[in-house]
C-alpha cells in the first residue's frame, strides 16, 4: 500500500463487522458518496485511531456487510492534536454519518406512522434489510 493515494478518511465502527474486528463494515451509502472501488486505499478512524485500510466487497455477505475496509493495523497514523481534542480535520468523513442518521430518523417515523415498507424503500437509500430491522424494533 506504499506511495498509492488514499481515498477518503471515513468514520468506522469495529464492533459492527462480519469477518472481525479489523474488517469493519461500511455502508454502500460511503461507497458511493466517496465514489470508492473495491481495492481503494482509505483511512479508517475510530475515536482516536486510524488506521490504512483497503476496501473490499463480498456478494456472499448479508446485504448490510457486503462492503468493508480490511484495515492493516501495521499501518496506524498519528491522531492529530485537532482531532484528540475533539475537533474533526476531515469535516467530509463525518456528513454521511449525519445523513444517515437524519434519513434513519425520518424513515422510523414514517414506519410507525404505518407507511408500507415498499412504499419508504422507494424514499430512501436504506436497505430493505435495514428498514426491517427498523420495524421490528419498533414493533418491541
Amino acid at each position: 500500500m506504499d506511495n498509492q493515494k488514499i481515498n477518503a478518511k471515513i468514520s468506522i465502527d469495529c464492533n459492527f463487522n462480519y469477518f472481525g474486528f479489523d474488517k469493519p463494515t461500511i455502508s454502500s451509502f460511503e461507497i458511493e458518496y466517496f465514489a470508492l472501488k473495491e481495492r481503494d486505499i482509505v483511512i479508517g478512524y475510530q475515536d482516536e485511531q486510524e488506521w490504512e485500510g483497503i476496501v473490499r466487497y463480498d456478494s456472499s455477505s448479508p446485504e448490510e456487510m457486503k462492503w468493508y475496509i480490511e484495515l492493516n493495523l501495521k499501518k496506524e497514523y498519528v491522531v492529530s492534536s485537532e482531532r484528540a481534542e475533539g475537533r474533526d480535520e476531515g469535516a467530509r468523513s463525518a456528513i454521511p454519518i449525519g445523513e444517515i442518521r437524519g434519513e434513519s430518523a425520518v424513515v422510523t417515523a414514517m414506519l410507525a406512522d404505518g407507511i408500507d415498507i415498499e412504499i419508504v424503500e422507494k424514499y430512501t437509500r436504506l436497505s430493505k434489510t435495514r428498514l426491517k430491522n427498523i420495524l421490528q424494533n419498533i414493533k418491541k
